[in-house]
């Protein structure tokens, strides 16, 4: 009999497992807890013992059914092979648990970029739709066969419980055949309703019979036009709940017909038309207001200084803004960040007139409440604001910044220095100084918080930088590794400093948690380093761009035709093409 220590007398117990189960956010750590002792592994014998005699207490196998619950709750197939594996798990009549009564969430695509099958058939889609009673989230990315609006339709009618739909890629007759079980009204607990269909003109009888049936849906996001104040009614008065609604772009008529009849409206996203001018926006201010989330893209010429005004005087309840206004100023969005009190994310893409000013602005009113800051495509912000968010925005959480052509390393460094809470920082279009720089600051600074690492460097010479101090080499990056161990995804497309392919192979692999990456290495990589890269244990997607050999392409193509071989999906990028594999 195994013989056991006090302390593990206390602690592996079956019992103790419904205590952890929450604190582990990936199924393959929920996997690994069954292999930490022979008493949690020994719960599923329990389990099936209880369930014959009845004898055992409820609470060690319960315990055992929360971590299967979670290894079921959202399966993800990187093959044709294990779809099929899924499936035969559904069909088999004598198993330990209702596999099937514990998804809950689906996403139908295909993982791997060089294959067209996605593994099921529609016998198959049949089978989940029987075996999975509980099926509430449904995502289809693809809508090629088996995903055909009858197969879709026939799945709808038996998922009554479905709150969150996205069709992410159809035409008309997909959608006006697949989605005829929400038209009768058999989802009606759906919540959210995504469809990006590719011509945008699918009938609006469609829509509007799915909002008088499905009554609680709360979010809407089309890839659509809302052009008359017909179809706004129609949209106003179908969804009359809707809190959340995006849609591709809206015109003044649409845009007055949304906003004036969706009264609990909380977040809008859209591009304006050339008629949504300043004077219209000012008259809305009011419905505005409301607003948690505003996300506005604007190409006229309308500064909106009339509508900023109107809308700080009716206290407005924005949380996030983004804004991608060509022609806004510095006073428009000065007066927005004033008197925002609730602001903690802002985006600011291709606003070319911005300058210092609204930098400034945004550090003095929203300082330590700022959570999530980017800035993209300004030639006019130099280095003197961007290092006020380094002082007083200290809590940051995300900082994107992206082909702002006057900044140099000092305000990145910066940043990486004071906020050292950051959980992604993302760097584009600067130089490979710049990118060392960050890089070396975030190795001895950050509290390991960091989760996404991205810099893309672009192909300038940082004119201000003297003597560079920092490479990016194999010994950065296991620097990096260990201060930042959460890291799952990395973009180096950037100038890499080792010149000896293993060491960079081996330092990419200290990031324990690294899920995505891109690297573009110095000297091609090696079969044998490609193959390490296969053997981390998270590691799904990886992009080499320049870094390969014809054997390792001959490699991977062989590799490629047997699934099993690897869940890794590789793509080689080089000055000619792309191969994915």
């Amino acid at each position: 009999m195994e013989r056991r220590t006090p302390a593990q007398k206390a602690l592996l117990t079956a019992d103790i497992l419904f205590s952890i189960s929450s604190f582990f956010e990936r199924q393959d750590d929920v996997l690994k807890c069954l292999f930490v002792h022979p008493t949690w592994t020994m719960s599923s014998t329990l389990w099936r013992v209880q369930t014959a005699n009845l004898t055992l207490s409820s609470s060690s196998s319960s315990s055992f059914k929360v971590f299967v619950r979670k290894l079921w709750k959202s399966p993800v197939w990187y093959s044709a092979e294990s779809a099929q594996l899924f499936i035969r798990s559904l069909r088999k009549r004598k198993s330990l648990f209702l596999y099937g009564h514990m998804v809950r969430r689906i996403v139908f695509k295909v993982y791997r970029s060089d294959k067209t099958d996605p593994g099921f058939t529609s016998t198959d889609l049949k089978l989940i739709s029987r075996m999975c009673p509980n099926l509430k989230h449904l995502t289809f990315v693809t809508t090629k066969p088996p995903f055909t609006h009858v197969n879709v339709e026939q799945m709808l009618r038996k998922t009554p419980n479905l709150i969150t739909l996205n069709v992410l890629n159809c035409d008309d007759e997909w959608l006006e055949n697949a989605l005829t079980p929400l038209r009768q009204g058999c989802c009606p607990l759906l919540r959210h309703l995504e469809v990006h269909d590719c011509s945008r003109s699918w009938s609006s009888d469609v829509l509007r019979d799915i909002g008088e049936r499905c009554t609680n849906i709360v979010s809407l996001k089309l890839h659509q036009r809302v052009s008359s104040l017909k179809f706004a009614r129609m949209i106003t008065k179908s969804f009359p709940n809707l809190r959340s609604f995006e849609c591709k772009y809206i015109n003044d008529a649409g845009l007055q017909g949304l906003i004036t009849g969706l009264q609990n409206l909380k977040s809008l996203s859209s591009q304006f038309e050339n008629d949504v001018t300043d004077e219209v926006a000012e008259s809305l201010a009011g419905r505005f207001a409301k607003l948690e989330s505003l996300r506005i893209r604007a190409i006229h010429k309308q500064d909106y200084s009339l509508f900023s005004t109107a809308f700080a005087k009716h206290r407005p309840c924005l949380r996030q803004l983004y804004l991608a206004a060509l022609h806004i100023r510095d006073n428009t969005l000065e007066t927005i960040v004033k008197n925002c009190h609730h602001l903690e994310s802002i985006e600011i893409f291709m606003c070319f007139y911005l300058t210092d000013a609204s930098i400034k602005a945004i550090t003095r009113y929203r300082n330590t409440k700022l959570k999530h800051l980017m800035i993209a495509y300004n030639s006019y912000i130099t280095d003197e604001s961007v290092e006020e968010i380094a002082n007083y925005c200290t809590k940051l959480k995300s900082i994107i910044i992206i082909s702002c052509t006057k900044l140099t390393d000092q305000p990145f460094v910066k940043i990486a220095k004071e906020c050292k809470s950051l959980e992604e920082y993302t760097v584009r279009h600067h130089s490979w100084h710049t990118m060392a720089s960050i890089a070396h600051t975030l190795s001895v600074r950050n509290k390991g918080t960091l989760k996404v690492l991205k810099m893309y460097e672009a192909c300038v010479k940082d004119l201000m930088v003297k003597k560079q101090s920092y490479n990016i080499d194999a010994e950065a990056l296991e620097r990096l590794a260990m201060r930042c161990p959460n890291i799952k995804t990395l973009v180096l497309k950037c100038r890499l400093q080792e010149k000896d392919q293993s060491k960079l192979a081996r330092a990419l692999c200290k990031f324990k948690n690294l899920e995505e990456l891109q690297v573009s290495p110095s000297k091609k990589l090696t079969s044998d380093d490609i193959k390490r890269l296969e053997k981390h244990r998270r590691l799904r997607y990886v992009t080499l761009i320049h870094g390969f050999t014809p054997e390792n392409q001959t490699h991977f193509q062989q590799a490629s035709r047997h699934e099993s071989s690897t869940r890794m999906n590789i793509t080689l990028i080089n000055p000619v093409n792309v191969v994915a594999l």
